[in-house]
């Protein structure tokens, strides 16, 4: 008995048996992914005004505080969520790090991004899992 080795089909037949496998799957999980992605944003911002309201950032509590946003880019089959501070954009990495100063030392440091980006990192995996085995039952 002889066994084929190789089969050959041209790339537009490939093409339709492989959407004919998937069908809308690939699209359900990208609209499933993009929710998790805008809930787990939203969120991971609200995590970290309560790390940074824990730093006791000086006078800029308040307003550095309220300042914490997320923010949702759709771009076709990429979602990339961010989460920053709009009032007081640069202070971000200043606070997180720590800076020198004009007489040579360095500040203090306030880690409230790192700390809450553990707990986003891990509530966006969970969210995006969620939404991709619903999309495909």
């Amino acid at each position: 008995m002889a066994h084929a080795r190789s089969i050959t089909c041209d790339i537009d037949a490939f093409a339709m048996g492989i959407n004919e496998l998937i069908g809308d799957i690939p699209m359900e999980c990208s609209d499933a992914v993009e929710k998790a992605t805008i809930k787990s944003v939203r969120k991971g911002a609200k995590t970290v005004k309560g790390y940074a309201s824990k730093g006791g950032i000086h006078e800029w509590s308040e307003r550095y505080v309220g300042g914490f946003h997320s923010h949702v880019d759709r771009g076709g089959l990429v979602t990339v969520g961010e989460i920053g501070n709009k009032d007081e954009p640069g202070l971000v990495h200043l606070l997180e790090k720590g800076h020198a100063t004009p007489a040579g030392r360095r500040t203090r440091s306030f880690p409230h991004m790192a700390p809450a980006f553990d707990e986003i990192q891990q509530d966006f995996v969970k969210q995006a899992t969620r939404a991709v085995m619903e999309a495909i039952s």
